[in-house]
C-alpha cells in the first residue's frame, strides 16, 4: 500500500523527468508537473516507452524507470556540457545530424587533429557525415571510451577537457 504523499511525489518525479526529456525527445510533448497520474501522463509515458523501445504499457515499471533515469542523466550531462558555450549543444550527434552543434564539434575536432595527426580532420561542414563519425570514433578510442562514432556527453566532456587543456598550453597558461 502506498502512502498518498509518496505516490504523489513519485508521480511528480516521473512528470519532472518526462518534462526534462521533452526538450531532447522531439515526439514527447511538454506538460506541467501536477502530481496527478492523468491520461496525459500515461500518454507521455507511452511515447517515452515507444522511443526507448519498451512495451507501450503506460505503466512506470522498473524497466521504464531505469530507461527514464538513463536518458534523464544523459540529458542532464548534456546540459552541463553546454554551460559556457556560445550556444546550446544538442547531443547526441550521429550520422545525419546537422546544424550549429555539428559545426562547433567539427571545429573542436579540427583543433584536436592538429595535435593528434593520425586522426584526419573532418572539415567544418555542419553535417555529421562519415568523416566526422570516423574522427569521433578515433578520439573515443584515444580516450578509452566505446568507439561508436556517435558524439555523446561523455565523449564531448573528454574532447572539451582535452581542447581546453591544449588551448591553455598553446597560449602559455598552465591553469
Amino acid at each position: 500500500m502506498y502512502d498518498v504523499s509518496d505516490k504523489k511525489n513519485a508521480i511528480k518525479a516521473l512528470q519532472t523527468c518526462l518534462l526534462e526529456l521533452s526538450h531532447v525527445i522531439p515526439e514527447l510533448p511538454s506538460h506541467a508537473v501536477t502530481g496527478v497520474f492523468s491520461e496525459t501522463t500515461r500518454d507521455d509515458l507511452m511515447i517515452f516507452q515507444n522511443h526507448a523501445g519498451l512495451p507501450c504499457t503506460g505503466i512506470a515499471d522498473a524497466e521504464t524507470w531505469a530507461a527514464i533515469k538513463r536518458e534523464y542523466d544523459e540529458a542532464k550531462a548534456n546540459r552541463e556540457c553546454a554551460k559556457g558555450l556560445p550556444f546550446p549543444l544538442t547531443l547526441p550527434l550521429s550520422l545525419g545530424s546537422r546544424g550549429t552543434s555539428v559545426t562547433l564539434v567539427q571545429a573542436v575536432i579540427g583543433e584536436l587533429c592538429e595535435v593528434y595527426r593520425s586522426i584526419p580532420a573532418p572539415g567544418v561542414t555542419g553535417r555529421y557525415g562519415s568523416p566526422t563519425a570516423y574522427a569521433v570514433g578515433l578520439l573515443q578510442r584515444r580516450y578509452g571510451l566505446s568507439e561508436t562514432g556517435t558524439l555523446d556527453a561523455a565523449t564531448w566532456r573528454r574532447m572539451l577537457a582535452d581542447y581546453t587543456a591544449r588551448t591553455r598550453l598553446s597560449e602559455g597558461r598552465d591553469g
